[in-house]
């Protein structure tokens, strides 16, 4: 069976990375685990940088982030982003 393709979001990523309790935690903790595969493209991963490496947005050390995201990267699948632009 193919594994669920999810877009994991940032407000999902910083309450996991905040607290080890709750839904948001436990679906981080899953990631890799082959429940699912995350979906990532190169926008979504420096929405997550930007957002987790702002002061006091996580209890975490930037290098402990720069892991999160490394990993998040490693075990992703790329998406690429095809946008489509109003014509005026």
């Amino acid at each position: 069976m193919t594994q669920p393709l999810i877009v994991l979001d940032t407000n999902v990523l910083v309450a996991a990375l905040r607290s080890r309790s709750g839904a948001s935690y436990r679906v981080l903790s899953q990631v890799g685990q082959n429940l699912f595969t995350i979906a990532i493209s190169v926008p979504l991963v420096m929405e997550y940088e930007d957002v987790l490496t702002r002061p006091g947005m996580v209890p975490i050390s930037r290098s402990a982030v720069d892991a999160v995201l490394d990993y998040l990267c490693v075990v992703g699948q790329r998406q690429r982003i095809f946008y489509l632009w109003r014509p005026k």
